[in-house]
């Protein structure tokens, strides 16, 4: 160690001195100082260095080559460098041949060397040789190296790599400090370790070298094999076998082509590996007994497996290969089961196990699988299941197609489309689920599923492909359903089978794709407005089909929607739709007809292929294309239309058109007769004008068509007509045209003849200026406006000039005058003097207007200066632009007040008028009216003028004054460089002084302006120099006296409120002289109310039980102000409610709590219920009092009422029933029989042991009551029983008496029922209750019995019997040879008969009991305790759980199962809220505990305690009966 840190102290050292030497000597020295270099850089390129035996060249690139033989010298820190040292422009290093060593510190501080190449001539590497080479990174040392000297590599600190072989036996210490990035790679077999290198042992690698690969073991576990060609074969000899326990991965790098025999044999600690494509083989026994394997990919490359390559992989879960691999799962032998093909598609892998099941998973839509491209299922027989994992959003185009033995799929939530022919002759799907997330299903999607019966279609399927269930049982199961029609969320995707008429139900949106294809058997369709879209193909081949009405909604028509429907005449498409899409209307020879509305952009291929009925087609603007053979065939075709914006066309448009004439191509198009296949004499030229078209023809006709005015053109931006001004010969306009525009046909010297029709009303300015071959135009008479210039330089109007003294005159309209002079009378007929008419006509002095004109067009008098006068008549409402332009002696003009504008320029420079009155109809001036008129001395402009042109008095005279009224709206600024000209004056009116009273206001002498009511003390009216004045009303000081207490105002919620005058509580109105009224600042006025002046209206909108306080401030004329408050009482107010019974026919009986209210005339909603207490209807009129509650109970009171029901009394029969009942040995029997459709319970209880005991029952059946009584005696013991049934409006009396003295018993008993007599004698012989089987007169009951014996008495507590679908129950109980109750219900039209025969077991006597036969109509139920009995339990039940007594008990809900009994104290808090069946009177309270009330609230210990006592008093009493001996003499009898 001391040694080291002497030779680190003396290379720091020297590293100073050398630096100080260097800084010492000038630069030019250093550059001349040789350093034993033999040849200059300058003029060899290199730079030599001879060292001894060896020579070193450095290269201008940077390469140093050290050639020679033997050792390199040894060179010293400082003392003694070598040629290399310090040199940082080596960048290589090429040791050559026949050097046998690397001197100590040869290349020390190479900071640019990169790599370094040594021959296997080196043995050894001297210490510090590559000691700071900075930016070496990796180097390979030849296995003739046997030792590396100490620091050799030292500060390499880019060094990542370097391979050590074995034959490297010693090596010296830190070779390789500092270099922190390095990995060694050590042969195996070295004797090297990371101690004697220096290096953690994690950088250390072991690697073999075999043939053309090298295998690399990391401390890891990881085994790498690199190289090219194939591995070898081993047998249990591998690079690693000796190692095998802690290989855990192998990593096979791209370039080797197979594994090798044995190559992993017993690598027990292997969990991973990875094969790259290259591989192709597997060797035999290649992973045998990797035990810790688990998975493994193979590529697909891998073409063959030898035997037993994977046995005793007991870990293997998973032999993945790759999608496209040739191997099966018989090529892996013992490991078959655990094969899997995954095939990675996009973003989405593809896995096949050995079951069958096909999972596919990852994130993203599936491609689409078409041609040649297939998916990995397609056509693949072994899956049987296919598994898509949640994050795929579809289901790619023919995916899972061909799949044969598929019957179970799985579709996550993810996906949201199913492509075409995705399961397409999937023969084995049975059924499929499309879960909520799909909204589109493709084309032949399930097409061939001949097993399909069952599919799941979701609502949020909004798009279904054509045929997409073609050939599925599932769809020819709904083929037979709702006329042929299958329809899916409104899409009908199916109407094949159709016949005859089809009318499409409403609520379908879309016609799918191939709906009706081929139905040839349907004549016409009725779609309704819901439907937006038609399908591809929809009625495709329905050639029976021959009118079709699209509604307005549709707005897309699909691909050969109608092709070959040859029988459909013709057509509408609606606007919407935006393309005609291919073979649309394909070979549909009938149509004659078809409008293309102007919403389609687009022309399909083939679109009209073949129509030969077609005559006519135009095609409208918007249309920017038209497919291939459009209209090819069309061979009646005689005229189309197509507009500029069509700049694509494809071939064969128009090919076999053999009649068309003319085609008509939009002012610009591009389309020449090459790209339309048509003759040049066929092509016309239109142009599309606002809402007119212009057309020209070949032969110089210009037709314009359409409707409404024609638009104005400029000389410079000519009309359709000037632009082609030499070709125009003739212009045809047709009707609905209104205008003619300006310079429409200008200069168009060719034109010749023109048709004007009569729906023209004006012809616009230099309309046929210079038409100079133009010699006839008939005008009609609709024609009420000519422009300037209209007719100028034409044949026409110098032939109109010579006629009518120089005026022209058409229509009532002066078109022409300028050849005028002197004195000029216009005649009467004229209506307006038109523009430019008398046209710098200078020799015109003066001129006559008639009253019947109106108007004076633009520049009418234009430059007449000759005119000195002109007097314009009241009938003229406007004066036109330069109207009197430059009529320089014009002295005098009248302008009437019916004139309400002046035109700019209307009297520019009239320099001889000097005034001019404006009258108040003129509202504007236009500009540069009265400019330059330097004569004019004063204008008034009246308040209706609100407009005045740019400078409209420039350079008037300085005299000039402009008097404009002081409520004008316009300013000096309107007046532009003549505002210093404007006076702004008032018009006063004067008030005279008065003194002021107690009511009227008193006042100065003051001046009022008429204009601006402003007021003055003076009259001066410039309004700049007047002052106004404020005028105060002045009154004399009076309070205001009002009501000083407050007032109470009582209204009821909703109702009008009477007016009240707030004016009446102001004690001295009078005085004060009326009072304004407000509320007051802090109260707000109440809801509902209005406050209009004084008066104070309305009808309250909230309740204020309390009163509300409002303040009102009344306050004077003079100031004074006074409060007054009122409070509002608002009450509640009542609900208008009338209630009746439902239904006309009640009978007595009927339950009160089951009648049926109606409201009616209520304004409010609530609850209306029956309060009174009687249960049941009795005969005749019933009173009941019902309550409202009303649902807002903030605003409405409960009210209350009665209403009368009319109950009905039952019609009686008397009918008489005989039973005699004979028991052997002592029998007891009892008979019941009912029938007539109904169910009927009777419930009956006795009490013996000489106690009477009555018991009431009652039941509700069909609004119809039963009434039974039964008296049966036994010695000094009396039971009643009484009970209710009740049905079909009758009432059935029975009555019956048992009579017992010691012998038989017998029961007579009578049945009344719809007037027949019927006698019964029944005989019992041997018969005796049993639990079993009772059997009597070839009638078996089923009978379920407990016996009680009581004092020698035997009774049976319950039995059922059942006959013919009808359920008997007879519940029985008895003491002392009594029967205590029974119990039967039948049902559904059977009679039943139950007998019952209870034995009474005795050692002395037997007692016989009467059997009571009851024949009833009726349907017994159970019903509802009262009301007020829950209630009133509910009450004692909490009273004694908690010892505090409830104030009271309602019922606040209710339904058919439960009502909710509400406790509250007296301040009505609740106190607990009971569920309850209304029916037991059980349930629970509010904290879940049960409650049970008829036991705890009808004090059921105290009943208990009665009815023991009652039956140990007919026990004695009946003892008593047996000691006198009586039951003895009847048993004796």
């Amino acid at each position: 160690m001391k040694k080291q840190w002497k030779r680190l102290a003396a290379l720091s050292s020297a590293a100073v001195m050398a630096a100080g030497t260097l800084l010492y000597f000038p630069t030019d020295t250093l550059q001349n100082i040789s350093w034993g270099i033999t040849a200059s850089a300058e003029e060899t390129g290199a730079v030599t260095w001879n060292e001894d035996n060896l020579t070193w060249t450095l290269d201008a690139e940077g390469t140093l080559t050290i050639s020679g033989s033997g050792a390199m010298k040894d060179y010293a820190y400082n003392t003694n460098n070598s040629p290399a040292y310090n040199n940082s422009n080596i960048k290589k290093v090429v040791i050559e041949d026949g050097v046998t060593s690397i001197g100590e510190y040869a290349f020390q501080s190479c900071t640019g060397l990169t790599s370094i190449k040594i021959p296997k001539s080196v043995t050894n590497i001297g210490e510090c040789a590559f000691y700071r080479c900075t930016d070496l990174k990796s180097i390979e040392i030849p296995d003739s190296v046997t030792s590396i000297g100490n620091y050799a590599f030292s500060d390499c600190t880019s060094l990542t790599s370097i391979t050590i072989p074995s034959s490297v036996k010693s090596i010296g210490n830190g070779v390789f400090s500092k270099c922190n990035k390095l990995t060694v790679y050590l042969e195996n077999g070295s004797a090297l370790t990371s101690e004697s290198l220096g290096v953690d042992a994690s950088k250390i690698r072991t690697y073999w070298n075999e043939d053309s690969l090298t295998w690399t073991l990391d401390a890891e576990g990881t085994l790498t094999i690199s190289g090219t060609g194939a591995m070898k074969d081993y047998f249990h000899d591998s690079p690693a076998t000796q190692k095998k326990d802690i290989v855990k991965k192998v990593v096979i790098e791209e370039g080797v082509t197979s594994i090798g025999d044995y190559a992993f044999f017993g690598y027990s600690s292997l969990t991973s590996i990875e094969i790259p494509e290259s591989v192709t083989s597997i060797g035999i026994y290649a992973f045998f007994n990797c035990t810790g394997l688990k998975s493994i990919t193979i590529p697909k490359s891998v073409a063959s497996v030898g035997d037993k390559a994977f046995s005793g992989c007991i870990a293997l879960k998973e032999v993945l290969l790759e999608g496209g691999s040739t191997l099966t799962s018989e090529n892996f032998g013992e490991v078959a089961d655990k094969v899997v093909t995954r095939w990675n598609e996009g973003e989405l892998t593809w896995t096949l196990t050995a079951d069958g099941t096909m999972t596919i998973s990852g994130t993203g839509a599936m491609k689409e699988y078409y041609g040649s491209d297939n998916s990995p299922a397609y056509y693949n027989s072994k899956i049987k299941k296919v598994v898509i994992e949640n994050g795929i959003t579809s289901i790619g185009a023919y995916a899972f197609s061909g799949c044969t033995n598929l019957a179970s799929i799985e579709i996550p939530s993810s996906v949201t489309s199913i492509g075409n022919g995705a399961f397409s002759d999937c023969s084995s799907l049975t059924d499929i689920t499309i879960p909520s997330s799909v909204t589109s299903i493709g084309d032949h999607t399930f097409y061939g599923c001949n097993s399909l019966t069952g599919i799941t279609i979701p609502e949020s399927v909004t798009s279904i492909g054509a045929s997409a269930f073609y050939d599925t049982p599932w769809l020819t199961n709904k083929q037979k359903e709702n006329n042929s029609l299958v329809i899916v969320n409104g899409i009908l995707i199916d109407g094949t089978v159709c016949s005859g008429e089809v009318t499409i139900p409403d609520g379908v949106t879309s016609i799918g794709n191939s709906a009706f294809f081929g139905c040839s058997n349907m004549t016409s369709i009725n779609i309704p407005k819901s439907v937006t879209s038609i399908g591809n193909g929809a009625f495709s081949i329905c050639t029976g089909l021959t009118s079709i009405n699209i509604p307005e909604n549709v707005t897309s028509i699909g691909n050969g929607a109608f092709q070959r429907c040859s029988n459909l005449a013709s057509i509408k498409i609606p606007d919407g739709v935006k393309s005609i899409e291919d073979n649309a209307f394909y070979e549909c020879t009938g149509l004659t007809g078809i409008t293309i509305p102007e919403s389609v952009t687009s022309i399909g291929k083939f679109a009209f292929y073949n129509c030969t009925g077609l005559t006519s087609i135009e095609i409208p603007e918007g249309v920017t294309s038209i497919g291939e053979y459009a209209f090819d065939s069309c061979n009646k075709l005689a005229s189309i239309t197509i507009p500029s914006s069509v700049t694509s066309i494809g071939v064969g448009v128009f090919n076999h058109c053999s009649s068309l004439k003319e085609v008509l191509l939009e002012n610009g198009s591009t389309l020449t007769s090459g790209n339309l296949g048509a003759n040049e004499s066929q092509i016309g030229t239109y142009w599309n004008e606002d809402n007119l078209t212009w057309a020209l023809t070949a032969d110089g006709t210009m037709t314009i068509s359409g409707k409404g005015a024609m638009k104005a053109y400029n000389w410079d931006s000519g009309s359709p007509a000037t632009q082609e001004k030499d070709s125009v010969k003739k212009v045809v306009i047709e009707d609905g045209v209104t205008s003619i525009g300006d310079y429409a046909f200008f200069d168009c010297n060719s034109l010749t003849d023109i048709t004007i029709p009569s729906s023209i009303t004006s012809i616009g300015i230099c309309s046929f200026y210079n038409c100079s071959n133009l010699a006839s135009i008939a005008i009609p008479s609709s024609v009420t406006s000519i422009g300037d210039d209209a007719f100028s330089g034409t044949p026409w109007l110098t032939n109109k000039r010579q006629e009518n003294d120089s005026l022209v005159i058409v229509n009532g309209i002066l078109i022409d005058g300028r050849t005028c002079s002197g004195e000029v009378t216009i005649p009467n007929n004229v209506t307006s003097i038109g523009e430019s008419a008398f046209f710098n006509c200078i020799g015109l002095t003066n001129i006559s207007i008639p009253k019947s004109v109106t108007s004076i067009g633009d520049s009418a008098f234009f430059n007449c200066i000759g005119l000195t006068n002109i007097s314009i008549p009241k009938s003229v409402t406007s004066i036109g632009n330069y109207a009197f332009y430059k009529c320089i002696s014009l002295t005098d003009i009248t302008i009437p007040d019916s004139v309400t504008s002046i035109g700019d320029y209307a009297f520019y420079k009239c320099n001889s008028l000097t005034d001019i009155t404006i009258p108040d109809s003129i509202t504007s001036i236009g500009n540069y009216a009265f400019c330059n008129c330097t004569g004019l001395t004063s204008i008034k402009i009246p308040k209706s003028v609100t407009n005045i042109g740019e400078f409209a008095f420039s350079g008037c005279g300085d005299s000039l004054e402009i008097t404009v009224s002081c409520d004008s709206t316009l300013t000096k600024k309107a007046f532009g460089d003549a505002s210093e000209k404007v006076k702004y004056r008032h018009s006063l009116v004067k008030t005279d002084a008065k003194d002021a009273t107690y009511t009227e206001v008193g006042n100065v002498e003051y001046w009022t302006c008429e204009n601006c009511k402003k007021h003055f003390l003076s009259d001066e009216t410039d309004a700049e120099v007047a002052k106004e004045v404020e005028l105060s009303e002045i009154v004399k000081p009076v309070p205001v006296q009002v009501a000083t207490a407050t007032t109470q105002i009582k209204c009821v919620y909703d109702q009008d409120m009477d007016e009240i005058d707030l004016q009446d509580y102001v004690k001295n109105a009078d005085a004060v002289g009326g009072v304004s009224v407000k509320v007051a600042t802090g109260s707000t006025m109440l809801d509902g109310m209005q406050l209009d002046g004084s008066k104070l209206s309305g009808k309250p909108t909230k309740v204020y039980t309390n009163g509300k306080d409002v303040t009102f401030t009344f306050t004077a004329k003079n100031g004074n102000t006074a409060n007054l408050t009122l409070n509002f009482l608002v009450a509640k107010a009542d609900p208008t409610v009338k209630v009746a019974v439902d239904g006309d026919t009640h009978t007595e009986g009927d339950l009160v709590s089951e009648l049926k209210l109606i409201l009616s005339g209520n304004n409010t909603k609530g609850l209306a219920e029956i309060i009174s207490e009687i249960k049941a209807l009795t005969a005749g009129e019933n009173t009941l009092t019902w309550k409202f509650t009303p649902e807002d109970s903030e605003n409405y009171n409960v009210v209350t009422g009665t209403v009368v029901v009319n109950a009905q009394t039952t019609t009686t029969t008397t009918t008489t029933t005989i039973t005699t009942t004979t028991t052997n040995e002592t029998t007891s029997t009892k008979k019941a029989t009912t029938t007539n459709e109904t169910t009927a319970t009777t419930e009956e209880t006795t009490a013996t042991s000489g106690t009477t005991s009555a018991t009431k029952a009652t039941t509700v059946t069909s609004g119809t009551t039963a009434t039974t009584k039964a008296t049966a005696t036994t010695n000094e013991t009396t039971a009643t029983t009484e009970e209710t049934t009740t049905k079909n409006e009758t009432t059935a009396t029975t009555e019956g008496t048992t009579t017992t003295n010691e012998a038989t018993a017998t029961t007579e008993e009578t049945t009344t029922t719809n007037e027949t007599t019927e006698e019964t004698t029944t005989t019992t012989s041997e018969t005796s209750a049993t639990t079993g089987e009772t059997t009597t007169n070839e009638t078996t009951v089923a009978t379920k019995a407990s016996t009680v014996t009581t004092n020698e008495t035997i009774a049976t507590t319950e039995e059922t019997t059942t006959t013919n679908e009808t359920t008997a129950t007879t519940a029985t109980s008895g003491t002392t040879a009594t029967t205590s109750a029974t119990k039967a219900t039948t049902t559904n039209e059977t009679t039943s008969t139950t007998q019952t025969t209870t034995s009474a077991s005795s050692t002395e006597s037997t007692s016989a009991t009467s059997a009571t036969t009851i024949t009833t109509a009726a349907t017994t139920s159970v019903t509802n305790i009262a009301d007020e009995d829950l209630c009133s339990w509910a009450i004692n039940d909490y009273q004694k759980k908690t010892g505090v007594t409830p104030a009271n008990a309602e019922i606040t809900a209710r339904s058919e199962e439960t009502c909710e009994i509400t406790l509250t104290d007296e301040n009505g808090n609740v106190l607990d809220i009971y569920t309850i069946d209304p029916k037991t009177g059980t349930g629970t309270d509010s904290s879940n505990v049960e409650v049970n009330l008829p036991q705890t609230g009808n004090n059921s210990m105290t009943n208990w305690l009665l009815c023991v006592g009652a039956a140990m008093f007919m026990a004695f009493g009946f003892g008593a009966v047996k000691a006198s001996g009586v039951l003895k003499r009847k048993e004796d009898e």
